[in-house]
């Protein structure tokens, strides 16, 4: 049975690039990119407004080009949407996504209330009670920034592929695109992480007691004080197939950009 591949193909025909787009993994900064080697000008201040511009690139499974993505370590990911669409910018459709489906009676029936819609009481929930439901709970029900990179790469074929846990990961994709990076003004956790070890065992805080701490400090935790064994662990059941994947990567050649393609 064929299985249909998500919309997530950009191509830019400057660069002759086709890039599989993964939400949480510096999409702002490789699209912004992209469209200044196009000669598009947009405010780098205004990642909304990079992300419609670029919508102007969505092309077929069949266009040719030189295949394209950018990958993340999946725990620092997966913190990072919690942190930036479930703290810091409360966005419904992601929560509903993992409290309303059936299979959070398993993981966290003891915080489901009476009522006829069933709701979670999302501010009760730790970070550890997230990683708990989100496990259970296959990508095609879950909201886009919390499904796997696995779900969005599609089994495709790439001809080079960049980590953003390099040091360097700047460089790469200024070499692939033949442009220089352009850095949407700091958004997400970039604006209000502390340094590590400010909330040590952060995994246990509740959304809304770390609700709290963003409204009166402007910061919240750092993804490390998030990562404790327990979390890792939940967080690496979950998402297996990315870390399967991007260790697979490392014994190809089509990890990073070697500057021949």
């Amino acid at each position: 049975m064929d299985i249909t591949k998500p919309n997530n193909l950009l191509y830019f025909p400057s660069s002759s690039i086709r890039y599989t787009f993964i939400l949480k993994n510096a999409c702002s900064t490789v699209k912004a990119t992209l469209l200044n080697r196009e000669g598009i000008g947009f405010n780098t201040m205004n990642v909304d407004e990079v992300h419609l511009l670029a919508r102007a690139y969505v092309c077929h499974e069949a266009q040719e080009g030189r295949n394209f993505a950018v990958v993340r370590d999946p725990a620092k990911r997966f913190v990072s949407a919690f942190l930036d669409k479930i703290v810091a910018n409360p966005r419904p459709a992601v929560w509903l996504s993992v409290v309303m489906h059936s299979s959070i009676r398993l993981s966290l029936h003891e915080l489901v209330n009476s009522s006829s819609m069933e709701k979670l009481e999302i501010e009760r929930l730790t970070f550890l009670d997230f990683c708990r439901a989100v496990a259970l709970i296959p990508d095609v029900h879950l909201e886009a920034h919390l499904r796997s990179q696995s779900w969005f790469l599609a089994g495709r074929k790439h001809d080079h592929i960049i980590s953003i846990d390099f040091p360097d990961w700047q460089r790469q994709l200024a070499d692939l695109v033949g442009s220089k990076v352009v850095v949407v003004s700091p958004h997400g956790t970039q604006q209000y992480a502390c340094p590590d070890n400010t909330f040590p065992g952060a995994d246990t805080m509740t959304i809304g007691d770390l609700r709290n701490i963003f409204k009166l400090t402007g910061h919240l935790p750092s993804a490390k004080d998030f990562l404790s064994r327990k979390a890792i662990d939940l967080i690496h059941s979950r998402y297996k197939c990315d870390y399967t994947a991007i260790e697979r990567l490392h014994s190809t050649n089509m990890w990073g950009y070697t500057g021949d393609g």
